[in-house]
C-alpha cells in the first residue's frame, strides 16, 4: 500500500504546481484537494490519521510558544559595553 502511495506524488506536485502558477481559484482548489485527500485517509485509516496531525501541530505550537515568549535569551544581541 506504501508503494501505491509513492505513485501519487507526481500528481500531488503538479497540483502544488498550478496552485503556486495558477490565480485564487487554483488556490482554493488545491487546498479543498488537501482537506478531501486528508478526509479519505481519515476514512480509510481511522483515528491515526486524524490524531498524528494534531499531535504534530500541538508540538508545533508550543516551539511556537516558547519561541515567542522567551525574547531574551534566544534571539537578543549582546551589545557592546
Amino acid at each position: 500500500m506504501g508503494f501505491i502511495a509513492l505513485a501519487y506524488l507526481p500528481v500531488l506536485a503538479l497540483l502544488a504546481w498550478s496552485a503556486r502558477r495558477g490565480d485564487l481559484v487554483e488556490r482554493v482548489l488545491f487546498v479543498v484537494n488537501l482537506l478531501a485527500l486528508w478526509a479519505s485517509a481519515i476514512w480509510l485509516i481511522g483515528y491515526p490519521a486524524l490524531i498524528v496531525p494534531a499531535l504534530c501541530a500541538a508540538g508545533g505550537f508550543l516551539v511556537f510558544l516558547v519561541f515567542a515568549t522567551a525574547g531574551d535569551g534566544i534571539f537578543t544581541r549582546r551589545r557592546p559595553t
